[in-house]
């Protein structure tokens, strides 16, 4: 479903859904969050994923994207950008394993 801004509205967050999770040495689980700002700063009071520098490191550049499109009047992902996965490289490739995210903006609560 795809949700309408006001491009002077200033509560907007970007929302990181975790949506996969395999053998995670952070104990992350499939349905938690991280939640940013629209300048990409890290809202950990309502986060509930566990924090990660492998997840958050992808999840970083991505949180650029969204701000110039919201303020261009675009859709604030592309089609190509939406899912994320964590730099390790996954139990099945000698890493610990996997994280994937979504990629949502949201009215802030």
């Amino acid at each position: 479903m795809t949700i309408k801004f006001d491009a002077t509205d200033k509560n907007i967050e970007i929302a990181a859904k975790v949506a996969h999770v395999r053998h995670c040495a952070n104990f992350i689980k499939e349905n938690e969050i991280f939640v940013f700002d629209l300048e990409g700063r890290l809202l950990p009071s309502k986060s509930t994923a566990n924090l990660c520098l492998g997840i958050l490191a992808r999840i970083q550049p991505a949180l650029m994207i969204p701000r110039e499109r919201f303020q261009c009047g675009l859709e604030p992902f592309p089609v190509t950008v939406p899912y994320l996965d964590c730099f390790n490289t996954g139990i099945d490739f000698g890493g610990m394993g996997k994280v994937t995210v979504e990629l949502l903006v949201r009215k802030a609560s």
